[in-house]
């Protein structure tokens, strides 16, 4: 059911497992979340802004198609610490050489049924 905590429950260990290892900030892309839809990857962005300490604790993207791609090619290029979502948009960035997958620890695969 929507509003029921399903995206908390990865969202908040992930936040908690970077801020132990006190990775966050490092702008370094370190979580990975594959969202169906635009709502959807929206949604897990909101949940984890929600959990931000501070405004700057760390940063986080949303991608999706039917925006520009450029944005956010240049927001990877100026770093991220998590990465949010449509495949589609995703594999576009994996092909462009956007991504760099060195210190990623996380990978979610939301609605992957």
């Amino acid at each position: 059911m929507t509003g029921s905590g399903k995206t908390l429950a990865f969202a908040l260990p992930i936040v908690e497992q970077l801020r132990i290892e006190k990775s966050l900030g490092s702008r370094k892309i370190q979580a990975i979340v594959l969202a169906p839809t635009r709502e959807l990857a929206i949604q897990v962005t909101n949940t984890f802004q929600y959990l931000k300490h501070t405004g700057s604790e760390f940063d986080c993207l949303t991608v999706y198609g039917g925006m520009p791609i450029e944005p956010q090619t240049n927001q990877l290029q100026r770093g991220v610490d998590i990465f949010v979502g449509t495949t589609g948009r995703v594999l576009d960035h994996i092909e462009r050489g956007n991504i760099d997958f060195s210190e990623l620890k996380t990978i979610v695969l939301d609605e992957a049924d």
